[in-house]
């Protein structure tokens, strides 16, 4: 695997004035005699076979130009406009892994959330939202939960009395949540997730986390309105932890993971259980299974994991927002690319975390990143990215 120096565009120019003070301050009338630092060429290689499942092969053997490959992650290693703060990039195409590389090579804030010291893990932020949608089809495959439509109050008899109790709350179901159609009154997209007052850093910061989700006054009849919230995924996982009776990092183990070959991995723990709105590290390569999984409908290198009822209903558009879709815990929308429409379902975390899945074509392309505000942010451009140069190679 490729890997270099990780600095971001502001660490690099922090590092420049840096030096530039340590050369002032030295002095001298015989300058600099260091020599100069020689820009990284990055040059394409088959991703390594690691015995996790993943079967790899070379770009040219899929009929894909390495040079644009190349073209690619020389743009990202060099920090140019639009292809910042990515801090790996994996492709797989017909099933076979062509592309796993890896930029970040220190750990940083994030990682102290779990106090992870594996720079492999990387936050995967809300993507994991996408992983405990499918541990909810799981436990619905192995009828420890009955269907979606069953009322989320059932798991929760002992946080009663709730608070802003009505009808409305009362008929709140599994596939309210799953949906972000629950009726509540939330808001977490207008401030900041890294600020204090955000409503789930509230909820985070609670002495009841799940009290808190409950006790939300009612805004929509559920069903009907869409409102993100990070709450009900954190839900999510507690009422797979409830109906398993086991704890939920062991039950995702055995049932997801194990069977996915995802042998390393860490999380940050909300009330004692693992925040299955945005906790999971996981490497690039190990996050993609996810989309591998669902393109093969539920199966992992032939093994049934979920079923592809599961599969068909939670990349189905049950929200319509014109631009955008949403799922169950999935997000769809379209791309075009060399006069293309192409379908895509996908996952998406906080940060420039990404599994795009592409039935048409066969491919996932998975992202991981660290813009974590609006200028950061600015400075990528993952659909330009994924239309001008990716996509096209994989049609």
């Amino acid at each position: 695997m490729f890997h270099i120096k990780y600095l971001t565009h502001i660490s690099k120019t922090a590092f420049a004035l840096f030096i530039a003070l340590f050369l002032g301050a030295c002095g001298g009338s015989g300058g600099d005699s260091s020599p100069p630092v020689q820009p990284v060429s990055y040059s394409y290689t088959q991703p390594n076979t690691l015995n996790d499942g993943w079967s790899t092969a070379h770009a040219t053997d899929l009929g894909i130009d390495t040079s644009v490959l190349e073209q690619v992650m020389q743009n990202i290693i060099d920090d140019r406009l639009d292809f910042r703060f990515i801090d790996s990039l994996v492709i797989i195409k017909d099933g076979q892994l062509l592309l796993d590389e890896r930029v970040k090579t220190s750990l940083d804030f994030t990682d102290d959330w779990s106090g992870n010291q594996d720079v492999n893990l990387h936050i995967i932020n809300s993507v994991t939202k996408s992983f405990a949608s499918t541990l909810v089809g799981i436990a619905i495959d192995q009828q420890i939960i009955s269907d979606v439509n069953v009322k989320v109050h059932d798991f929760f008899t002992d946080k009663f009395p709730i608070a802003n109790w009505n009808q409305q709350k009362a008929n709140i179901t599994l596939k309210n949540w799953l949906t972000m159609r629950h009726g509540y009154l939330w808001d977490e997209w207008n401030v900041s997730y890294l600020d204090s007052s955000n409503l789930n850093s509230q909820m985070n910061a609670s002495a009841d986390p799940i009290q808190f989700l409950l006790d939300r006054p009612m805004a929509t009849i559920p069903g009907t309105s869409f409102a993100y919230s990070t709450g009900v995924s954190f839900g999510l996982g507690r009422i797979v932890q409830l109906a398993s009776n086991m704890d939920l990092n062991l039950y995702m183990e055995q049932y997801l993971f194990q069977p996915l070959q995802i042998n390393n991995y860490d999380f940050w723990a909300l009330d004692g259980q693992l925040h299955t709105g945005s906790s999971l590290y996981l490497s690039n390569r190990d996050m993609a299974k996810l989309g591998q999984l669902f393109l093969d409908k539920g199966l992992w290198n032939g093994t049934r994991v979920v079923s592809e009822s599961w599969v068909d209903e939670a990349t189905q558009i049950h929200y319509d927002n014109g631009n955008w879709g949403y799922g169950y815990q999935w997000w769809m929308r379209d791309f075009v690319t060399s006069g293309q429409t192409l379908k895509c379902y996908y996952a998406d975390g906080f940060g420039g975390q990404y599994i795009f899945v592409f039935p048409e074509i066969n491919a996932i392309i998975a992202f991981q990143g660290s813009a974590y505000t609006d200028e950061e942010s600015a400075q990528r451009n993952v659909t330009r990215i994924m239309e001008q140069f990716l996509l096209p190679q994989l049609l």
